[in-house]
């Protein structure tokens, strides 16, 4: 089968995490003292200044007599902090030195959702020549997939800048938007003000979008906000939310105001909920903004019909019903009917992206492809819509491209009117 997909867009990534863990330590084997006790610890690119970083570990994969713990990182490393991330990108494993160097405390070395998030921002920023080199390799990555534009959802003061400097120099591969993410009250006029000075110092390829926000967690870890308990460890829960709805509508407000997009993380069904009633009580005082609903990956009908009025899109991820099919109906129950709703959303005509979450998931548009091929044999609806159309960037006046694949292998990317090289 054979696609020519114009304007190829991976609608959610993480940028320069794509390039620095296409380059850094890959934890995915990592499952034992002795797997830990192999890792290459000379390997420069592993490092963030005097810090050791890797990705990807899955307490599923250890024995349960031996699970992560700061402990087990404190024999291996005794002597050097370490900041493994796990592979959904919601939970940090570090050891005792690291907590100390971060002022942290934690009893197993293992934080969540905000706190891992603040022990992120707090991470030795990367040297000049670290950045531009993950950039690089970022570009890459999504070339080699077929990818001409990407969406990115973690932008800092410092990338923006040095992705101006590689726009500057004629090095940018790709059409790249970027939004600035605040975790709290505490940031949020800082990332708004460089979200508005981002977008005043914009370049043919680069585009500031606004504000991103998390304000739930993941089905994996039970901590995406559902309306009913999660079949799960914990008898009852539900989930949980990282922001206090009132502080959203706050931002929500500012961020509108601004002439910027407000982009939010929200997984579980109520989560989505809160954000898309929230975003109709301002639009009826008169506020007026594009709403980004990130995953969405659990809702409700009576959600999608209230979407109908408000400027929304809903940026959607099939590949990670790939790493969720596994758990996902007993950990669902009588809310799975509701799981990865893109053909419910497509009937009731609102816009949708795909987009794959990398380096969460690899940037691949056969992955999503299979993924929406097979999800419906696991009473998922089937998606009836154009792939080309959702994968394919709305903008056609930002950088002309189109790519060429056929049967997962990517044939000819052609980009602003030249060809790219597939190596």
């Amino acid at each position: 089968m054979l696609f020519r997909i114009p304007r190829l867009y991976d609608s959610h990534t993480h940028f320069l995490a794509t390039g620095e863990f296409a380059s850094g330590l890959r934890l995915e084997e990592i499952n034992s003292r002795q797997a830990l006790q192999n890792i290459a610890r000379t390997n420069p690119g592993y490092y963030r200044r005097h810090w050791l970083l890797g990705f990807g570990w899955d307490e599923r994969k250890w024995p349960a007599d031996e699970q992560p713990h700061k402990n087990l990182l404190d024999e291996v490393f005794p002597d050097i902090p370490v900041f493994f991330a796990r592979m959904d990108g919601h939970s940090c494993w570090l050891n005792s030195l690291a907590l100390q160097e971060m002022n942290l405390t934690s009893e197993t070395g293992i934080l969540t959702e905000k706190d891992h998030l603040r022990a992120w921002d707090q991470l030795p920023g990367f040297t000049k020549e670290q950045e531009r080199t993950h950039i690089l390799q970022a570009c890459r990555t999504f070339n080699k997939a077929g990818f001409t534009h990407v969406r990115d959802m973690s932008c800092t003061e410092s990338l923006w800048n040095m992705l101006c400097e590689v726009a500057d120099a004629g090095d940018l591969t790709l059409a790249i938007e970027e939004n600035f993410t605040s975790h709290d009250m505490n940031d949020f006029e800082a990332m708004l003000n460089l979200a508005k000075y981002a977008r005043q110092n914009e370049r043919p390829l680069l585009r500031a979008k606004g504000i991103k926000v998390f304000y739930d967690g993941s089905l994996g870890s039970e901590t995406a906000l559902l309306s009913k308990p999660y079949n799960g460890i914990r008898g009852g829960n539900q989930g949980r939310v990282l922001w206090d709805i009132a502080d959203i509508e706050n931002i929500m407000k500012q961020t509108w105001a601004a002439g910027l997009e407000f982009s939010v993380h929200a997984i579980g069904d109520e989560a989505s909920h809160h954000i898309v009633q929230t975003a109709r009580k301002i639009s009826a005082q008169g506020a007026v903004g594009r709403l980004n609903m990130e995953h969405a990956q659990v809702l409700r009908p009576e959600t999608i019909q209230m979407m109908k009025p408000l400027h929304v899109r809903c940026h959607l991820q099939p590949c990670h019903w790939l790493s969720d099919r596994v758990w996902l109906q007993d950990k669902l129950k009588e809310l799975y009917p509701y799981a990865f709703p893109w053909e419910a959303l497509r009937a009731a005509q609102i816009p949708i992206s795909f987009g794959c979450d990398s380096p969460v998931e690899p940037s691949s548009f056969w992955r999503n492809k299979i993924a929406l091929d097979e999800s419906p044999n696991f009473r998922i609806r089937k998606f009836t819509g154009d792939l080309t159309v959702a994968h394919a960037h709305p903008d056609k006046s930002f950088a002309d491209s189109y790519t060429i694949i056929e049967d997962g292998v990517v044939k000819e990317i052609n980009f602003n009117g030249r060809p790219l090289s597939l190596e």
